[in-house]
């Protein structure tokens, strides 16, 4: 927490300096018990210069005394009323001011600081590389940054105020009951040891209980997560009962978790006030054998009283703000781990802004785990060339892309870009050199221009609308209401499938890149819209360097070269016609294709 409260400190202090006078005016308002029962009972007799410090006072107790008689006993009783009644009235007005001003900078302080760790996290999380997120679900890493990051922030920083304004209180109250007597102070503090000490079993539990809970919290927001991404799909199944089921399961989990963690945290206050009153009804038991044997005044035991009835609330709140904490350590925890976590594809540090788009793959081998995805691959792509990749599923087309952008490195062999290995390129600008159009469009709740020029503030409308067009998707965009202001909706749900690619092409074309990827671009859609998207897709690959994973057939005939993948191999390379001519596996996959189109 430390780096993140760091650029706070001025609010620190401020919040330290409001709490430390809340606490001492809290201290105050009791520690003028004594002397306001003198005066009261006292008399009007005398004034300060003529009473006399009771005679088992001694020591700091007497200057204590006398320094608040100077305050309160004037000469006369009305005047000494007077006196009270103002010291009151402005101890309460100080404590209430200060407590005001000090829970709203702990406010700013604590909302500040969460703030910078959501923000830290968030930018952390989208640097990791993309196994970071295969190995995770995605409600987790949500339930990380909203749930987690919340605790967090109630359970630690919060707390952490607490703490400081309770244990300043604390240290003043028992500075006082030492000057009123040490011997009484003692005892209490060794019958609450015994309640401290039943205590502290409790809160090894509650960290335990805290990190189930913030687990069984993760599970149902990943499948609240899931459920509303893939809502079509559960009620075009009619499946709603069976996502119903699971998510209660899993809500009424967390509920039993939460149920175990309050039975505990619920003890707590229950050990903590009995072994307080314990230690107060032995201090008025032994302090009152000792006002007996004259070895403390009445008004000094009472006063002593007070302050130990008193420091039971700072108590009271530590402990249970400590045992609180417990949960928000488990939270913590989390969130460490998550910026510990270092990305395991590293930038390297040469440019790829100048680079040719001249790519050479040199047996390159990849798995994902144990068995090899792709196995000693090797081939080229010239400046200006279409390649095309097919085979089967699980072929290891797509796993080859991937290795292209450096979403992963490959276990054996290097790719070069212009002769350079892309592991010593930065990834910023080496992933520019890319436009990439998948078969899972994604696209964001936002303007049909912003989608485009993703990322890029103050973008030039006129490429913009030059991107469109290419791509064939200006015609639509201009024919509706507010053109390309038009807001798509969530994943860009207003549009139709065909839309949707066109305009995944023209943001890909938006930053001119200099290689295009094509992931099955076409194989989700109808046959209009594939018409569509493909002569979008004709037109753009003219000039320019590209790799084109395909499943039909039919989009790839014009590439220059088409390499077959079989079982991680490349088993076949050529033209369109030239392949049909070895009547091989590309040929046996374009009989099955054109035999049984779909």
């Amino acid at each position: 927490m430390v780096p993140f409260v760091r650029p706070f400190w001025k609010l620190v202090l401020f919040s330290t300096l409001a709490n430390l006078l809340f606490s001492v005016s809290n201290a105050m308002v009791l520690a003028i018990v004594e002397p306001v029962f003198r005066t009261l009972f006292g008399g009007d007799a005398a004034g300060a210069a003529t009473r006399t410090v009771p005679a088992a006072a001694s020591g700091l107790k007497a200057q204590f005394d006398a320094f608040l008689s100077s305050f309160i006993e004037m000469a006369t009783y009305g005047e000494s009323i007077r006196n009270i009644s103002i010291i009151i009235f402005v101890l309460f007005l100080v404590r209430g001011l200060t407590k005001y001003l000090g829970n709203i900078i702990s406010t700013r302080l604590e909302e500040g600081i969460m703030k910078s760790i959501r923000d830290a996290l968030f930018g952390h999380i989208t640097q990791q590389s993309l196994d970071f997120f295969s190995k995770r679900k995605a409600g987790d890493i949500i339930s990380l940054l909203t749930n987690d990051v919340g605790v967090l922030n109630h359970a630690t920083v919060n707390s952490v105020t607490t703490l400081w304004r309770e244990a300043t209180t604390l240290i003043i109250y028992i500075v006082l009951l030492t000057i009123i007597s040490a011997k009484l102070l003692a005892i209490s503090l060794g019958v609450a040891l015994c309640g401290l000490l039943l205590i502290r079993m409790f809160t090894k539990l509650l960290r335990t209980y805290g990190a189930r809970l913030q687990a069984a919290q993760a599970e149902y927001t990943s499948t609240l997560q899931e459920s509303i991404l893939g809502i079509r799909v559960i009620k075009g199944m009619s499946v709603e009962p069976h996502f119903v089921s699971r998510f209660m399961s899993q809500t009424g989990q967390y509920v039993r978790r939460a149920l175990k963690n309050t039975r505990v945290m619920g003890l707590i206050p229950v050990v903590n006030d009995t072994f307080g009153i314990l230690a107060l009804v032995t201090v008025f038991y032994v302090g009152g054998m000792e006002r007996e044997a004259g070895n403390i005044t009445p008004s000094n035991l009472v006063t002593f009283l007070f302050l130990l009835f008193g420091l039971m609330q700072p108590i009271s709140v530590l402990v249970n703000t400590i045992a609180g904490m417990q949960r928000g350590i488990a939270a913590g925890a989390n969130v460490a781990s998550a910026l510990d976590e270092a990305p395991t594809i590293a930038s390297g540090s040469h440019s790829a802004a100048s680079l040719q788009p001249k790519i050479d793959v040199h047996n390159v081998t990849f798995a994902y785990s144990d068995a090899p995805v792709l196995r000693d691959i090797s081939f080229q792509v010239q400046e200006g060339e279409t390649v095309a990749l097919v085979g089967s599923s699980g072929s290891g087309k797509s796993t080859m892309l991937d290795l292209f952008l450096r979403f992963y490195d490959p276990q054996e062999g290097s790719i070069t870009v212009d002769g350079k290995d892309i592991r010593s390129l930065d990834l910023a600008s080496y992933r520019t050199l890319f436009g990439v159009v998948s078969q899972e469009t994604i696209l964001f709740n936002d303007t049909i221009s912003n989608n485009i020029s993703l990322g890029v503030e103050g973008a030039d409308q006129s490429a913009i609308e030059a991107a469109a067009r290419v791509a064939h998707a200006y015609g639509f965009i201009t024919e509706m209401p507010n053109g390309f202001q038009t807001k798509i909706g969530d994943r860009g749900l207003r549009l139709s499938g065909g839309q949707r690619q066109r305009i995944a092409i023209a943001r890909a074309l938006f930053r001119n890149p200099r290689i295009l990827l094509f992931d099955e671009a076409t194989s989700a859609l109808d046959t209009e819209s594939e018409r569509l998207v493909q002569d979008a897709i004709d037109s753009v690959l003219a000039r320019r360097t590209a790799i084109v994973v395909a499943h039909r057939l039919s989009t790839i005939m014009k590439a220059h070269r088409i390499l077959v993948f079989d079982q991680g191999r490349i088993v076949e390379q050529g033209t369109h016609s030239q392949l049909l001519e070895q009547n091989g596996t590309y040929a046996r996959l374009h009989a099955l294709q054109f035999a049984n189109p779909s």
